[in-house]
């Protein structure tokens, strides 16, 4: 057995942003009701593009800690505790281990069935061109095992915004966010390359499968590309 290798990485600009204001809220210092100010406001704070603030934004509507209102007076205002938020403000308390990360992979495999065929039976025109443009860019940074990573979790992370049940949506989406923040932990088995064809041909299926409505091609799709892990390394399911 190959000994693990740990994949370097530094905190992106939308990580930091999202974070100090998750942050703020979770801790109580951002009341709920309270105005954060617009995007420009915010970029301007911040110190970062507007595409960082959007980005940030759209990640904090997904745990249910922000809303937007439109108008002379709105903004992004810290929105009002929902079940959906508790869940996703419970997986800030998961300890920061190795054994952490792995174990919420195991269940983002165990809920990808249930995600993936939503997808399929739910995509709307735009999400079908979403899926498409991140294939497209999962395809351009595939042989970069950092930047293909991260392109895959963006894909995944687009699928299961299409889900309409939004437990499964929340817990789905909040344990992906954990994995993507601890993305450092993730290690390769030199036997199995992480970034090999056949992978990108799963995902490329699975693409495929959820665009077309095609609900046994998607479950054929989700079979091939579920995994498990053992001792860090990750073995595929034949």
């Amino acid at each position: 057995m190959s000994v693990p290798r740990a994949v370097p990485r530094r905190r992106s600009a939308v990580e930091a942003v999202a974070s100090e204001i998750e942050d703020g809220i979770v801790e109580g210092r951002l009341r709920v009701g309270s105005r954060l100010g617009t995007r420009a406001e915010l970029a301007g704070r911040f110190g970062v593009a507007p595409t960082t603030i959007a980005e940030a934004v759209r990640v904090l509507e997904a745990k249910g800690l922000i809303t937007t209102r439109t108008g002379p007076q709105g903004g992004i205002f810290v929105a009002q505790r929902t079940a959906q938020a508790v869940i996703g403000s419970g997986f800030l308390n998961l300890q920061d281990v190795p054994s952490t990360a792995i174990d919420c992979v195991r269940v983002i495999d165990a809920l990808e069935p249930a995600v993936a065929q939503a997808a399929a039976e739910h995509r709307s025109a735009a999400d079908a061109e979403d899926l498409t443009r991140l294939l497209e860019q999962l395809r351009a940074t595939w042989s970069d095992r950092v930047a293909g990573l991260r392109a895959n979790w963006l894909l995944h992370r687009r699928i299961a915004e299409i889900v309409p049940n939004p437990v499964l949506k929340t817990v789905y989406l909040s344990l992906l966010a954990y994995v993507e923040s601890h993305d450092d932990f993730y290690v390769a088995d030199d036997g199995i390359p992480p970034n090999s064809r056949v992978r990108l041909e799963i995902h490329e299926k699975l693409v495929a499968a959820i665009v077309a409505g095609d609900r046994a091609a998607t479950a054929d799709a989700v079979r091939r590309h579920q995994t498990v892990y053992d001792d860090f390394h990750v073995v595929e399911v034949p």
